[in-house]
């Protein structure tokens, strides 16, 4: 390498000094954290917790929410445990990736990702916050509700508030882990010892009558 191109390398990384500090404190966290599911990563126990969700969720009718897909992993998983006709619906706004990826890039990454399940199996991607979904979607009545988006404790609060606001059977959700304090704190104030409990991924089931 050239000393021109040193020094044109060293220019750009004082330029984007801080997504590539970003993106170094997510590279070594993953590093340091092996056994942890974070970012959207699902390990084979939340595997099991949320094909059990998705089951419970198989005895009521209504659509599936995510809220929160990130890069859509958990999105394909449910896509592929779900019956074909049930609606699945994706919310993500691309605000944060743990790739520091700019919104445009992040936001064509997951829908690639997602391709074949939207064009397949009844997914839909819902670009926005939960805020403005449940906004859009006030008459809505999901058989299911898996949030996964924003884990401080006033974040998941708010979410687990709107998700029981419309009387849905079955919320559930990622990242119940001491790494996630807040996650941990909003799900025992909601429900209690009223959850079923699957590596990092919660349960909870309110059964309703159809």
């Amino acid at each position: 390498m050239s000393l021109i191109e040193k020094l044109s390398t060293v220019k750009s990384m004082i330029t984007h000094r801080r997504p590539i500090r970003d993106l170094l404190r997510s590279y070594l966290f993953f590093l340091e954290n092996p056994d942890k599911s974070a970012w959207g990563s699902i390990t084979e126990e939340d595997e099991k917790g949320i094909e059990k969700a998705v089951k419970l969720a198989s005895n009521y009718h209504g659509p599936i929410i995510e809220i929160g897909a990130l890069f859509g992993h958990t999105t394909n998983l449910i896509a592929s445990l779900k019956g074909k006709d049930v609606p699945l619906i994706a919310v993500e706004n691309f605000s944060w990736n743990p790739f520091s990826l700019p919104v445009e890039a992040h936001r064509q990454f997951t829908r690639r990702t997602l391709r074949y399940v939207l064009e397949n199996c009844s997914t839909q991607l819902f670009e926005g916050n939960a805020e403005d979904f449940y906004s859009s979607n006030a008459s809505l009545k999901p058989s299911m509700i898996f949030i996964d988006a924003w884990h401080e404790y006033d974040s998941v609060k708010k979410d687990i508030e709107r998700a029981v606001a419309t009387g849905c059977p079955v919320i559930s959700g990622h990242d119940y882990t001491e790494i996630h304090p807040g996650v941990i704190m909003a799900v025992k104030e909601a429900f209690g010892d009223r959850v079923l409990l699957y590596g990092s991924v919660w349960i909870h089931h309110n059964e309703r009558d159809e």
